[in-house]
C-alpha cells in the first residue's frame, strides 16, 4: 500500500477507535436520559475536528519545519502545542454556537482542561507519528542502498561479458572472416538486450531463454560440432523470475570454462522445473579440472549476490563437481512475472 494511504487509513482508523471508545463509556455512564443524537453529532464533531487539525495544522508544520534530529524535539512540541490550541479555539466556539447553554465554554477552566486534555491526545499522536515515519524512512533506506548494490552489480557484468564476448570474435577473425562478421552480428543482438534491460534487476525465465539461445547460435559458430546442448523447460516455469542475465551467466560459465576447453567437445545440459512452489534450475557440463584456468568467477559471484539481494536467504546457488561434470543449481521462489 502506498504511503499516503497508509496515512490517511491510519487517521481514519486511530480516531475512529479513539471516539467511538470515549462515546461508549460516556453512553455506559449516562444510562438515562442520553440523547443518542447529540452524542453522535459530538463524535462527528470530534472526529472532524482531530482528524483536520492533526493533518493541516500538525502534520503540515512538522512536514516544513523538521529538517534534521536535532530539530526534531522543538518543532514536535510547538507543533502539539498549535495543534492542541486549535482543537481547543474551535471547541470553544462550537461550544458557544451549538453546545450546552448551561456551560461555561469560556471560562479559565475548561479552556484549560480541554487544551490539557489535547496536548495529551496530540502528544501520543505526535510519537505514533514519530515512530512510524522512522520506520518508513529506514525501509526506503535499505530499498535505495539495495537498488544501488544491484545497479551496482549489474553494471560489473556488462564490461565482464564484453570482455569475454570481444575474446570470441578475435579467436574467430584470422580463421573465418565470414562467421566473424556473423559472431558481430549475433553479439550485436545480445548487447541490444543488455541495453534494454539495464535498469531492470529481474526477468522471466522464458525471456532469457531467448537470449541464451542467441549467445548459443554465436558459440555454435565458434566451436561447431564440439557444442551440444540439452534443453528440457517445463512449461510454467517460463513465466518464472530470474535475475537479468542470470541464466545466460550460467551457460557462458559451462562453455567458456568446460566445452571450450575438451578437444571432442561435450553437451551443456539445461533443465527448470517447479515443485513446492520451488524454481529449480540445473546447468551442467563436462570439464577436465587440470584444462580449467583460474579465474575471477566474476559471473558467478555477481550472480550469486544478485539472487541474495532479490530473493533474500530465500534464494540459492550451489556449485558441485563430481566425475569430470560440473553442475549449477539454482533454487528461488516462484514468482510469475
Amino acid at each position: 500500500m502506498k504511503t499516503s494511504k497508509s496515512y490517511y487509513l491510519c487517521q481514519l482508523v486511530g480516531s475512529l477507535l479513539f471516539f467511538f471508545t470515549i462515546f461508549l463509556f460516556e453512553i455506559n455512564a449516562e444510562k438515562e436520559n442520553i440523547d443518542l443524537t447529540h452524542e453522535f453529532i459530538a463524535l462527528l464533531k470530534n472526529l472532524i475536528f482531530y482528524i483536520a487539525v492533526s493533518h493541516f495544522v500538525l502534520r503540515a508544520y512538522i512536514k516544513k519545519h523538521v529538517s534534521d534530529t536535532k530539530s526534531s524535539f522543538k518543532t514536535y512540541t510547538i507543533a502539539t502545542f498549535l495543534a492542541a490550541s486549535s482543537v481547543t479555539i474551535a471547541d470553544v466556539v462550537w461550544g458557544l454556537a451549538f453546545g450546552d447553554s448551561e456551560k461555561t465554554y469560556f471560562s479559565v477552566n475548561y479552556i484549560l482542561v480541554t487544551t490539557l486534555a489535547n496536548l495529551f491526545l496530540y502528544t501520543l499522536w505526535s510519537s505514533l507519528y514519530l515512530a512510524l515515519t522512522s520506520i518508513v524512512e529506514r525501509i526506503k533506506l535499505r530499498q535505495q542502498l539495495r537498488d544501488q548494490e544491484l545497479a551496482s552489480l549489474m553494471n560489473q557484468i556488462n564490461p565482464h561479458f564484453l570482455f569475454n564476448s570481444l575474446n570470441t570474435i578475435r579467436g574467430m577473425i584470422y580463421e573465418d572472416k565470414d562467421k566473424s562478421a556473423e559472431l558481430v552480428t549475433k553479439l550485436s543482438t545480445l548487447f541490444r538486450y543488455n541495453l534494454s534491460t539495464d535498469t531492470k534487476a529481474h526477468t522471466s525465465l522464458g525471456a532469457e531463454l531467448g537470449v541464451c539461445q542467441h549467445y548459443l547460435d554465436i558459440e555454435d559458430i565458434r566451436l561447431g560440432e564440439r557444442l551440444k546442448v540439452n534443453i528440457t523447460i517445463s512449461p510454467e516455469s517460463k513465466t518464472a523470475k530470474i535475475p537479468t542475465m542470470g541464466l545466460l551467466t550460467l551457460v557462458e560459465n559451462a562453455i567458456k570454462h568446460g566445452i571450450a576447453h575438451l578437444q571432442k567437445g561435450g553437451t551443456v545440459t539445461l533443465s527448470s522445473k517447479v515443485e513446492n512452489n520451488i524454481l529449480l534450475i540445473t546447468v551442467s557440463n563436462p570439464f577436465r579440472e587440470d584444462l580449467v584456468k583460474s579465474g575471477t568467477q566474476v559471473g558467478l559471484k555477481n550472480l550469486q549476490q544478485r539472487i541474495g539481494l532479490i530473493f533474500g536467504s530465500k534464494g540459492t546457488l550451489n556449485k558441485t563437481s563430481t566425475d569430470n561434470l560440473f553442475t549449477v543449481s539454482l533454487a528461488l521462489p516462484f514468482e510469475p512475472v
